[in-house]
C-alpha cells in the first residue's frame, strides 16, 4: 500500500514538472502577431516618444495622422474645429515624419517631412481652407 502511495506521488511530481516546463517554454517563444504595431512588446524598433502641437484654423474638426516613410499612417488624434491639441506618440527617430489631415469634410492636406529626435517638438498648423490652402509642419 505504502509503495503503491509512493508511485502515485512521483507520478504527480512528474506531471506537475511537466506542465510547468511545457508552459514556461510556449510563453517564452510565443509568436509576435502581425496585428501588433511596431511599438509592441517583443517589436524590433525603438521608439521614442516625439510632441506634435496641432493648431486647427479650419471651423470643421480633423483627424491627424502620422505618415512613414514606408506609407503607413499612424493616427495622431482628432482635433476639434478652431481649437489647438498637443500629442505625444512614439515615433522612431531616424527616419522622419510627416502628416497627413483629414477634414470631417472631405477635404485633406498633406505636409512635407521633418526631421526630428527623441522629444522634439513639432508643430502641425492646418489652415481655414484646407485644400485651398497648405498644411504646414516644423520644428520648435
Amino acid at each position: 500500500m505504502r509503495n503503491q502511495r509512493m508511485r502515485s506521488m512521483r507520478g504527480l511530481a512528474a506531471i506537475a514538472a511537466t506542465v510547468v516546463v511545457a508552459t514556461s517554454c510556449a510563453s517564452r517563444n510565443q509568436a509576435r502577431s502581425p496585428f501588433d504595431g511596431p511599438g509592441a512588446p517583443g517589436g524590433s524598433t525603438a521608439e521614442d516618444p516625439i510632441h506634435i502641437e496641432v493648431q486647427n484654423l479650419s471651423f470643421n474638426d480633423i483627424t491627424v495622422w502620422a505618415l512613414r516613410s514606408s506609407g503607413q499612417r499612424e493616427r495622431v488624434g482628432r482635433v476639434t474645429g478652431k481649437t489647438d491639441e498637443r500629442f505625444t506618440i512614439g515615433w522612431n527617430v531616424a527616419l522622419p515624419i510627416s502628416f497627413f489631415v483629414e477634414q470631417t469634410a472631405g477635404r485633406s492636406c498633406r505636409t512635407g517631412q521633418v526631421g526630428v529626435e527623441p522629444n522634439a517638438r513639432v508643430w502641425l498648423s492646418v489652415p481655414s481652407n484646407v485644400g485651398a490652402q497648405a498644411c504646414r509642419a516644423g520644428r520648435r
